[in-house]
């Protein structure tokens, strides 16, 4: 997938080419990499086979929306990607919460959604997970309906759950 090895490639350089442990998690046309630094986490994602149409993707941080979940989520809103920082509890729409998330860049171009955002892995946010040591993440791994306004509708596919442990993730 092109730009897929451009994240390891540009961590490498910025590291004086020291071996980076880039840890990724792809499912179908989803392909997320991803690799703590220092006392942040650094993310590429990229869907792919996207039509230009309004949708959503998200990787969230904990065990199930009934117990509450911290998501990333990735809007595709009239051609423009918007990445956010928010939290869900239950099957009802998503709040924003305090933005933990440094987005560096997003775009949508030939059927392809690209995000590289960072985050924390404390926050001091009530709503944001820790995400030191090994944690579930629920990866969406499809572009699901939404709203014309951005709002989010309910997923289409079941996310994916995924143990992560972060230091074998180490950049």
């Amino acid at each position: 997938m092109r730009g897929s090895g451009l994240l390891i490639l540009l961590l490498a350089v910025f590291f004086g080419g020291s071996s980076a442990a880039i840890c990724e998690f792809a499912a179908g046309n989803f392909r997320v990499q991803y690799g703590l630094m220092g006392q942040n986490i650094y993310f590429q994602l990229v869907l792919a086979g996207v039509p230009n149409t309004n949708g959503w993707t998200a990787i969230g941080f904990g065990n199930s929306m009934f117990s509450g979940l911290d998501v990333i989520v990735i809007r595709l809103l009239n051609g423009r990607v918007h990445v956010t920082d928010e939290y869900v509890r239950g099957h009802t729409h998503p709040f924003p919460d305090t933005n933990s998330v440094s987005v560096t860049a997003a775009s949508y171009q030939n059927g392809m959604i690209m995000a590289r955002f960072s985050r924390p892995v404390q926050t001091g946010d009530p709503y944001d997970h820790p995400l030191g040591g090994c944690s579930t993440w629920q990866f969406a791994t499809i572009l699901n309906r939404m709203g014309p306004d951005g709002s989010l509708y309910h997923h289409s596919m079941r996310p994916v759950p995924h143990v992560v442990c972060l230091e074998q993730c180490r950049i």
